[in-house]
């Protein structure tokens, strides 16, 4: 039973081993500090340093720490107004103007004067955003993020 569980323990950490000089890391404070991560030790100890230390999240959002700003980074504001919203949402989208679409706007930083290109933009790809009658909110969040005018 023993040789059964030490083998079992192999098979499963030898795809590790395998991979372990790729940079699956990440960005943060661990990969300022360990630069060349190229052992599963290594990358563990980025991986952890990020996490402990809330950097990775902090540079994901900054744009510091080896990571790359986003165009739009989602807020907990956000998240949480689309999900106690979604029927609303989705019918001002039908309609193309409502107080939520405004909401979500300001959430999302869009410039006033884009607003009315922005509702009929997302009004045009309404099938877009609400894809099935199971969506989820991040998802709804992420079509409507694909319609952000620059």
């Amino acid at each position: 039973m023993k040789k059964l569980i030490v083998l079992l323990a192999i098979a499963l950490l030898l795809p590790v081993l395998a991979f372990a000089d790729q940079k699956n890391t990440g960005c943060g404070l661990g990969t300022l500090i360990i630069k060349d991560a190229n052992s599963v030790f290594l990358q563990t100890l980025v991986v952890t340093t990020n996490a402990s230390t809330y950097t990775q999240t902090f540079g994901i959002t900054s744009g510091t720490s080896n990571c790359s700003k986003s165009k739009f980074v989602q807020n907990d504001k956000l998240n949480y107004f689309v999900d106690s919203n979604m029927d609303v949402i989705a019918h001002d989208i039908a309609k193309g103007e409502g107080e939520s679409l405004n909401t979500i706007a300001d959430l999302m930083n869009i410039d006033i004067e884009k607003r009315s290109d922005f509702f009929l933009t997302l009004q045009k790809n309404f099938s877009n955003i609400y894809t099935s009658d199971k969506i989820q909110a991040a998802e709804v969040i992420d079509n409507i993020n694909m319609f952000i005018l620059s």
